[in-house]
């Protein structure tokens, strides 16, 4: 009997139809994944397999019939919708799975290496220099193949190199190259069903398959930036020389939404303060509680000659976020541009896990939208290298900086998880049939709200410069994510795993200085002191 796994992606059914031509012949039967199969039949297919094409029985976006099939450990969810095309400023995000396998070639003489020390390492050809995956060679055997990496990744990764490496020598106490291999991306998409086999120091051949690459969830966050005038220009010695030394008008917060390649996409904006700053004591004044508006201008800024930190906000804005008196039973209220309004109420006794958020909208639409507190649906924490206790017991206190936005339709009756918000860090994480600019307004309203609430600069508003990002290339944002299959204690990193696992770790690494509250001396004066802030802010 000869088993064909029919668990593939649905995406693949072109790209994989190729690799049964050949077993029109030698097969029996088709098992679907449901159906009860001995574990005796899938090695017997397995060696049959291999033994009749001297390939790795599973490849990317299968799995072998009988054994468990995990799921991503992220929300993968392939849709043709994107409503975020309408913003230029944004970039798609493409992923695809990754699996590697190796098989040490047989009857090879002459080699005088320890092979104890030999090992091979993963590394990525962008995007995430800093990785480096380890593996012996005793890993590999002869009689037959062995799957050596399952993983996940952008396709701006461009492609991985592998490196037979040799531990020690006389002068050297870490390893050297003895010799290294490369797929790219580019290569395996026009290779026969996304397969492309090498040769490594002649001693281990090696396999590696992809599937399509499919649209991923956009992963943006929130940087702090210099405050801004009402024209949207920086307030900057450099801005008043540019105008003559005419005063800047207005105050105002300023933030920046990098995506996951850290280019910028939005700038956000926030209204503190109204009037000018001279020498002399005439200084800005806080404007009225329903003035203190939030706006999202689409685009990058547009810096002056020479300089590459004092610039201009875009000036197409995209949406807006109004404060309003909230009804009665509920303590915070904002209008959206986007005809949305949202409600939070908060227990004054309880902490931060008290609130409740609810999102209205005037206009008939096609999906009711719930916002709940923490982590659910897709989006829940399942990391296999923990226990379920241990799980509820690290992520309890992280759960009330989430909140989740749940669609409801006819086509997903029980709720469709569409967005993942931390307003705490500023970090949200969106499929791409959810509008990004509704979800940045929830992220910066529900951070107003409840620094307002609590007397106290939850998320570091109050810091108005900008805070120096890693350098692209090393660790880039959601680059690599490891399957299931793949953890082990040394490679369970928390950036190869889904930021939303370990956030504050995750995004601690994409700055090169931690942001926190600076003394109020480091600010220019002319920005109209940090008494104003708190007032916008907090009172």
């Amino acid at each position: 009997m000869f088993l064909l796994s029919s668990h593939f992606r649905c995406s693949l059914d072109v790209a994989h139809s190729s690799d049964f031509k050949e077993l029109e012949g030698a097969v029996e039967k088709i098992v679907r994944v449901r159906d009860a199969v001995k574990e005796q039949d899938v090695n017997e297919t397995k060696m049959l397999w291999e033994r009749i094409f001297d390939l790795p029985y599973e490849k990317a976006g299968g799995a072998a019939i009988a054994r468990s099939i995990s799921e991503t450990p992220f929300y993968w969810d392939v849709t043709n919708i994107d409503v975020n095309t309408k913003y230029k400023s944004m970039a798609p995000r493409f992923l695809f799975e990754v699996r590697i396998s190796g098989k040490l070639i047989s009857n090879i003489k002459g080699i005088k290496r320890d092979s104890s020390q030999e090992f091979f390492r993963l590394r990525m050809a962008k995007c995430h220099r800093k990785l480096k995956m380890d593996k012996p060679i005793s890993c590999f055997k002869s009689e037959s193949w062995q799957k050596v990496w399952h993983l996940y990744c952008e396709f701006g990764t461009k492609g991985v190199i592998l490196e037979l490496r040799y531990r020690g020598g006389f002068c050297s106490k870490g390893s050297s190259v003895q010799d290294s291999i490369s797929f790219s991306w580019n290569d395996l998409l026009r290779a026969p069903s996304l397969t492309l086999g090498k040769e490594i120091d002649g001693r281990v051949r090696i396999v590696a398959s992809i599937t399509p690459p499919v649209q991923a969830s956009y992963l943006l966050k929130c940087v702090p930036d210099r405050v801004t005038a009402d024209s949207g220009a920086m307030v900057s010695d450099v801005i008043l020389k540019m105008n003559q030394y005419r005063p800047q008008e207005g105050r105002w917060l300023s933030r920046t939404i990098l995506d996951h390649g850290g280019r910028e996409c939005f700038v956000i904006r926030m209204r503190v303060g109204g009037g000018f700053w001279r020498r002399g004591g005439e200084a800005p004044t806080a404007v009225k509680w329903e003035d203190r508006i939030i706006q999202i201008c689409e685009g990058s800024w547009s810096y002056v000659v020479g300089s590459t930190s004092i610039g201009r906000s875009p000036e197409k804005v995209v949406g807006t976020a109004t404060p309003k008196e909230p009804i009665e039973g509920f303590q915070a209220c904002w209008s959206f541009s986007t005809g949305n309004e949202l409600l939070i109420q908060w227990e004054k006794t309880s902490s931060i896990s008290g609130l409740r958020f609810d999102l209205i909208n005037d206009t008939p639409s096609e999906s009711m939208v719930r916002l709940l507190q923490g982590r659910h649906l897709q989006y829940q924490v399942k990391r296999p290298d923990l226990k379920e206790e241990q799980m509820k017991r690290e992520g309890s206190n992280e759960e009330d900086e989430y909140v989740t936005v749940i669609r409801y339709s006819e086509d997903n009756p029980t709720g469709k998880a569409t967005a993942l918000v931390n307003w705490k860090l500023l970090v949200v994480e969106l499929l791409p049939e959810e509008d990004s600019v509704l979800v940045l307004l929830l992220c910066l309203s529900i951070l107003r709200s409840v620094s307002e609430m609590k007397k106290e600069d939850v998320g570091g508003l109050l810091v108005r410069r900008r805070i120096r990002e890693a350098k692209s290339g090393e660790r880039d944002w959601g680059s690599v994510l490891l399957h299931p299959w793949s953890y082990s204690s040394s490679t369970s990193s928390p950036y190869l795993c889904p930021w939303y696992w370990d956030a504050k770790t995750v995004m601690a690494s994409q700055a090169q200085e931690q942001v926190g509250h600076q003394p109020s001396s480091s600010y220019s004066q002319a920005e109209g002191g940090d008494s104003l802030y708190r007032r916008g802010i907090i009172s």
